[in-house]
């Protein structure tokens, strides 16, 4: 299984990002492995780029920050499902998340309300 990672540095006690699109490296975990390839996050404002990249790799999740809209609507059409790691470093994160203590990002406002432009299994956050 494959999760990716927006953080703020180059290793797993970076923090995650605050925002997706500004985040300096882009994580890709084989959590079976535990091997990491990382992307550097190419700047692109909207952070479209990015997220086609979780969306290239199949990963089951993002832990990350705050989204844009383009960029939520990428991952969440794929149903990824989204989880908010802010002020975690991206080893905390990964464990919280696998313990289900994350947050999930149900919307790109951050509220617990479901984007009705997206299916159902979107609205929890991710698919079953």
């Amino acid at each position: 299984m494959y999760i990716a990672v927006a953080a703020d540095g180059k290793g797993l006690g970076s923090l995650v990002s605050n925002d997706f699109v500004s985040c300096e490296q882009l994580f890709i975990v084989n959590m079976d492995s535990m091997t990491i390839e990382t992307f550097e996050n190419p700047g692109e404002p909207k952070g479209e780029d990015l997220a086609r990249k979780v969306v290239e790799y199949k990963c089951e999740a993002v832990i990350t920050g705050k989204l844009t809209q383009e960029a939520f609507d990428i991952i969440a059409d794929d149903d990824i499902t989204r989880y908010d790691g802010r002020g975690c470093s991206v080893r905390d994160a990964l464990a919280m998340m696998d313990r289900n203590t994350l947050k999930l990002i149900k919307n790109v406002e951050g509220t617990d309300e479901c984007d009705s432009r997206h299916d159902e299994s979107s609205c929890d956050g991710h698919h079953e």
